[in-house]
């Protein structure tokens, strides 16, 4: 066999495929120069290490993207020789990698948005409005002009990796006979070698020793092949039944001490509010939130408040249904979103409630209409129900300032008692605001300038509301879906990006003071139906915060990692193993691991999360989020 002659297709590919690790390459290291300040990388070895094992997660994603041009090598047709068929293999080669690139340098800017690596749920937001692919484009436009750049690149090397095609002969048995041994190693590099299970964006924490770094390691595209495939999770059993339900009852069996109270319950869900910009726990020369640091005065408030994940769907399942984030894709973009769910709407309805959730979102945003159904709401408001589209953003909705009065208005007219969702959307990225409003505060930032906008429509809210004959007889409740864009290096840990505000309000009442245990939104909906004795069972993934007797903890997912929080400790798992464990009250930066250092301790919150993530996912499975009559 002539090796110049029978494998020079193989040799083609060959170096086609390796001149695109540099490519790969460049890219990692302009994901982590747009995002250095959230990798916790103390020297440039790290670095460097981290760079060189990020190589295999490529090897595996450029192997997929070109599995196409592969194919045209292999298969041993002597049109391969062909002019026009080579420039076909180039388009090919062009336009795949092209398109892989957009998603690898569009996560260099939406990564400080979503704190991971882009997954295949981020990709419905771009078919929900154009005007804000185009926002996105614009905020970023030179990553429009990095991606130009590096389409360049690719044509550069095509030509650089052309090899001449002069007295090349080949047998057709031998190539036959070289085709399936070429497509098993091409099928070995896809998987990334030849262990039990395929290179998955999970591998990365073999090659890391804090779990922050991992979305450096991984790359997007690698992160979207496989979280297209990861739609089922596997029913668990770290222990018995018995010792699940002892850590963490799911079912519930209120034995309320008084008559139910039928107050109404008004919900408001502030966008992209982290606990960092609320003036009234930091030190804000000016803060950006003087109503509601005022109304905290008044209000039972809760310091250690966590949101379940980081986008909005998770926030509004957990608040309104009290659905923790305990497996890759939320509820409604799941396998699982045909099973049946109560939230806080359908267990208020037994008691002769009106309810209704109001979003000033376009028309499909985010399945909430269908959630909101789901989960019990009678009646949906967005965007199409506004009655003056004058006041559009021209990105998400309407302004949150008119659409909060619009929900007054709808709520006055609903027979009493009723309890509303309202979710704001203003204080989202792009963090566009009023005109008017935009004139009066010149000198902040876009994102601050949109949480003193949505502050001040809060205020006008509750100047109005003031006014009807329900507010006396109303529990407001408001917190966050997530947080947004941080600032403050220990708002960008794995605590600290979940930190977020709750407060209860009842007008004219002794509802007040400082809750100081940890609280996470899946609680919300417990201790409403608690403060209301509420009397009927249900499933809840949360507890009372009037519950005193037991422990409290907070439970996350995150990249295929499980975390819980105590007042002190952040304990991390896999599937198998305890990852790490930080005291965030003394290291706030979470720089310190004191795993192993009180197995006890470490063994104790091991056993709280398995028992969660346990009840959870078979819950899931069987459909038991709400009580089969």
């Amino acid at each position: 066999m002539n090796p110049r002659g029978e494998l020079f297709f193989i040799k083609q590919l060959g170096l086609r495929l390796l001149s695109l690790i540099g490519v790969w390459m460049i890219c990692r290291i302009g994901f982590y120069a747009f995002n250095a300040s959230s990798f916790p990388i103390d020297s440039g070895w790290e670095l460097v290490k981290l760079l060189f094992f990020g190589i295999r997660f490529d090897l595996v994603s450029i192997a997929y993207i070109n599995i196409l041009l592969a194919l045209s090598y292999f298969v041993p047709f002597s049109f391969r020789k062909n002019l026009t068929f080579r420039k076909i293999q180039k388009w090919i080669f062009i336009i795949f990698n092209s398109i892989a690139l957009i998603f690898e340098i569009g996560d260099m800017g939406y990564f400080q948005f979503a704190f991971r690596r882009a997954i295949g749920n981020d990709l419905q937001l771009i078919g929900e409005t154009t005007n804000m692919t185009f926002q996105f484009l614009t905020d970023f436009w030179y990553l429009v002009l990095i991606w130009v750049g590096m389409v360049s690149v690719l044509n550069f090397i095509y030509k650089k990796t052309t090899l001449q095609l002069v007295d090349i002969k080949t047998t057709t048995w031998k190539q036959w006979l070289i085709f399936p041994i070429a497509i098993g190693l091409y099928i070995v590099a896809m998987r990334g070698g030849f262990q039990l299970r395929p290179v998955m964006s999970l591998t990365a924490a073999q090659y890391v020793d804090d779990m922050r770094l991992m979305p450096l390691q991984t790359n997007t595209t690698l992160n979207l092949l496989f979280s297209a495939q990861q739609n089922l999770i596997e029913e668990k059993n770290y222990m018995s039944k018995e010792e699940q339900d002892r850590l963490f009852p799911i079912l519930k069996n209120p034995s309320p001490q008084g008559e139910f109270k039928k107050e109404n319950v008004f919900i408001i869900v502030l966008e992209s509010f982290g606990k960092e910009h609320i003036g009234f726990f930091n030190d804000y020369e000016r803060s950006p939130t003087p109503f509601i640091d005022s109304l905290m005065t008044e209000s039972w408030y809760f310091e250690n408040a966590y949101a379940v994940g980081t986008r909005s769907t998770e926030g509004i399942s957990a608040i309104s249904a009290s659905l923790p984030r305990l497996m890759e894709d939320a509820l409604m973009f799941s396998a699982y979103q045909g099973n049946r769910v109560d939230g806080i709407a359908a267990h208020l309805t037994k008691k002769g409630y009106t309810s209704g959730f109001f979003h000033g979102s376009n028309p499909g945003s985010m399945e909430f209409e269908r959630f909101s159904k789901m989960t019990g709401y009678q009646n949906f408001y967005d965007r199409t129900h506004y009655p003056d589209q004058a006041d559009y953003d021209g990105n998400w909705g309407i302004w949150d300032n008119p659409f909060f009065q619009f929900t007054l208005g709808e709520v006055d007219k609903y027979p009493k008692p009723f309890t509303a969702m309202l979710f704001s959307l203003t204080s989202h990225h792009p963090y566009n605001v009023e005109e008017f409003f935009k004139k009066n505060h010149p000198d902040e930032s876009d994102q601050f300038q949109a949480i003193r906008y949505t502050d001040f429509a809060l205020r006008q809210f509750f100047d109005s509301a003031k006014k009807m004959d329900w507010y006396d007889n109303t529990l407001f409740v408001i917190t966050a879906d997530h947080i947004g864009k941080w600032g403050d290096r220990k708002y960008k840990t794995v605590v600290g990006k979940y930190q977020i505000p709750l407060l209860f309000f009842k007008p004219n009442s002794d509802l007040k003071g400082t809750y100081s245990e940890v609280i996470q939104q899946t609680d919300v909906m417990p201790t409403i139906l608690e403060y209301l004795n509420y009397d009927e069972p249900y499933i809840s993934f949360g507890k009372s915060a009037y519950d005193t007797l037991t422990s409290r903890y907070a439970y996350m997912y995150s990249g295929g990692f499980h975390q819980i929080i105590t007042d002190s400790l952040c304990l991390s798992i896999d599937n198998e193993n305890r990852i790490g464990n930080y005291n965030y009250r003394k290291d706030p930066l979470l720089k310190n691991d004191i795993l192993h250092q009180n197995k006890n301790v470490d063994v104790l919150l091991e056993k709280q999360l398995r028992a969660a993530v346990q009840a959870h996912h078979n819950a899931m499975i069987k459909n038991e989020l709400v009580i089969h009559h």
